[in-house]
């Protein structure tokens, strides 16, 4: 699981799963969920203060079997792994 700070906002991604749900949490509420093998990529929109805001969650697979995590906030690049 990858856990990304911003302004006091949380976001958690999931690492890889036995089940292959993914699911994404901000502030601890699941704001997407998806199944997957491979990865998937998660979109969501919140409030933070008084602004919509866009999200976009990227989880993926290495060639080496390991997660990948890229979060976009807005289009602004956040958070990679890759």
């Amino acid at each position: 699981m990858k856990t990304i700070l911003y302004k006091g906002n949380r976001i958690d991604a999931p690492g890889s799963s036995l089940t292959g749900l993914e699911e994404v949490r901000y502030n601890g509420e699941v704001v997407s969920s998806e199944r997957s093998v491979l990865g998937a990529t998660h979109e969501f929109e919140v409030e933070e203060s008084g602004e919509r805001v866009t999200y976009r969650v990227k989880i993926g697979t290495k060639w080496t079997g390991f997660a990948t995590c890229t979060v976009h906030r807005n289009e602004e690049l956040l958070f990679t792994d890759c």
